[in-house]
This record gives structure tokens, sequence and C-alpha cells, in this order.
């Protein structure tokens, strides 16, 4: 073979590969954008394990969010998790739906967009630690009330619907800050306090609805 069409094969050879590394380099950073975009638009990644069996049964539970309510800082809407067998993953069924957000256009969402569970554990005391991303305090807007509004919904959610669950520690980043977002501390765990939401504290209810007490004769 002639040398010069040798070295005209060589040259088309190496042009072709170098076209080919670009065109899967292309290919590569479009296939990433789509799934960053992916991401952006369904932050919610679902969990390696099931949080629950297809056989547990529903359990009706009530989420707190911000709004519906001129008297309240929290108020409740109905849901539905499962009835898992461990309180680990019901709890965190419940912060999924916290995380998904309300479905009434009166509430309005606790957690700041894009605020991920990264991990979540029950002690044997009942106390809950729960590590959430770093995006719950960058993204929050402050302010005391909201601030109070994020931790409450989280805390009043768990501790109403899962008796087991006494405290609840809150984490950002894996690590323990000192406030949320510069108001609320978070060092010590938090008990569900219903004062701010719609929702009766138990002895109240009971009180309510056991009437006046009887006069003495």
């Amino acid at each position: 073979m002639p040398r010069h069409i040798k070295i005209g094969l060589i040259v088309l050879v190496i042009g072709f590969g170098v076209s080919f590394g670009f065109f899967v380099d292309v290919i590569g950073r479009i296939q990433s954008m789509v799934n960053e975009r992916e991401i952006e638009e369904n932050p919610f990644t679902p969990p390696a394990q099931p949080l629950y069996e297809a056989t547990d049964p529903p359990m009706s539970v009530k989420i707190f969010f911000p709004g519906g309510s001129d008297d309240a800082l929290l108020t409740t809407e109905e849901q539905t998790i499962f009835k898992s067998a461990d309180v680990t993953n019901r709890a965190k069924q419940v912060l999924q739906k916290l995380l998904e957000g309300p479905h009434s256009e009166k509430l309005y969402p606790s957690l700041p967009e894009g605020t991920k569970l990264q991990d979540l554990f029950v002690s044997e005391q009942g106390i809950a630690f729960i590590d959430f991303s770093n995006t719950i305090a960058v993204n929050h807007p402050g302010g005391v009330l909201n601030e109070m509004a994020t931790i409450y919904s989280i805390v009043d959610s768990l501790g109403y619907n899962l008796p087991e669950i006494k405290q609840v520690k809150i984490l950002i980043g894996g690590t323990e800050k000192e406030t949320l977002a510069g108001h609320c501390l978070l060092l010590l765990p938090f008990q569900m306090d219903l004062s701010m939401t719609d929702v009766m504290p138990h002895e109240e209810k009971t009180a309510a609805f056991s009437g006046p007490p009887s006069a003495k004769p």
C-alpha cells in the first residue's frame, strides 16, 4: 500500500477516535444533566429498604403543618402511612409525609425545599435521632416562629402518632448544630408540645368531656 495512503488511514483512524471520545463525553454530560434535573424535580430518593411490608395495615396519622388557623402555629392534616412493626420505619414514613408537604392549599410546607432525611435512629429510651441534610438550615427563611414551626412540625408529628417516641433530637449534616437558623436552639432533645397546634392535649380533652366538677353537698 502506498505510503501516503497509509498516512491518510492513520490520520483518519486518529480523527475518528478523537471524535468518538468527544461524542462519548458529550453524551455523558447530557446524561448527567438529565439525572441532575430529575433529582431537582423529585428530591425524595426512594429508601434502599422498604419502609413497610405488603401485609402491613394502613394507619391514619396527623401531620402538623404551618397555616390553616389564626389561633395555632401548626394545623393537622390527616394522612395515611402503613403500620410497620419497626417504629423507625413508621417514623420515616411520617417524616416522608412532612417532606412531601401538605395536600391542602391552606397549609404550607414546614421544611425548606430540597431538605432530605439522611438518617433516623430510635433509641431504647425512646429518643429519635434525626439527621437532615444541610438544606434544612441553608434554605430556611429564619425567624423565631418559622423555626419553631419547622421544629415542632417534626416533633409533634412523630410524638403524636408514635407513642414510642418520647423525645426528638435534630442533627444537621451529620453533626450537632447550636441553632436551626440562628434562633431556636437544637442542643437538647425536644418533647411534643401541642400548645401551638389545633390539637387539644389529652389532659384538656379529658377534662372538657368529663364536664364541670360536681358540687359538694
